[in-house]
């Protein structure tokens, strides 16, 4: 690959195709991104936040309710490679340690607003220090959680969603996991909210 710099950072191409590949060996769902606030960009494209979250935790639920679901299933389908897609992107930020504000041609990022979500839906998965400072969120979610386990957990909730499984012994220890996938959500909606979107002239 060639040599690249961007925002001041030597190599930054190879150094995000170098954490692709290892977020790739970890996933269930493969992408063929290499641009982690690209994928923000694409993602907020889709949905906005309150409609990726209502997704997720439809998800869960139709998962841990033990419940089909029988409308729109592919919906369901493609709800989780995006989760899987945003979860990639945010451990490849978090393990690069490259920030937004760091790139150079920034303006190609940008998209139509992820939505809105009230503080108080914010503060319900995150501390205030998150919500201040979104990657801080981010790093913290993948100090508790390996990324394979949000993948695990992800393909495990499509499964039990689209066929009525048997319950699950250890299956209550998913809250967790549920609580950080939405945590990642947000973070993302945040940074693309404020720096990508809206960033401060």
């Amino acid at each position: 690959m060639k040599n690249m710099k961007q925002g001041g950072i030597p190599n930054l191409t190879a150094r995000y195709a170098a954490k692709y590949d290892e977020a790739k060996l970890k996933a269930v769902v493969f992408d063929h991104y290499t641009d982690p606030y690209m994928v923000f960009s694409d993602f907020f494209a889709v949905s906005n936040i309150k409609e990726h979250l209502l997704g997720l935790k439809k998800m869960y639920k139709c998962a841990t309710a033990l419940m089909r679901i029988k409308t729109a299933p592919a919906n369901v389908i493609y709800g989780r490679e995006l989760f899987s897609v945003v979860l990639n992107a945010t451990w490849v930020i978090d393990q690069t340690g490259v920030k937004f504000s760091q790139l150079e041609a920034r303006e190609l990022y940008r998209g139509r607003s992820g939505g809105v979500l009230s503080n108080e839906k914010a503060a319900d998965y995150l501390t205030d220090a998150e919500i201040n400072d979104p990657y801080l969120g981010i790093k913290n979610v993948f100090k508790k959680t390996d990324l394979h386990q949000c993948h695990v957990a992800l393909n495990e909730w499509l499964k039990m969603a689209l066929c009525k499984n048997e319950f699950e012994a250890d299956y209550k220890g998913r809250r967790k996991l549920y609580k950080c996938i939405a945590k990642v959500l947000i973070c993302c909606w945040l940074i693309y909210e404020r720096e990508i979107v809206s960033p401060e002239v």
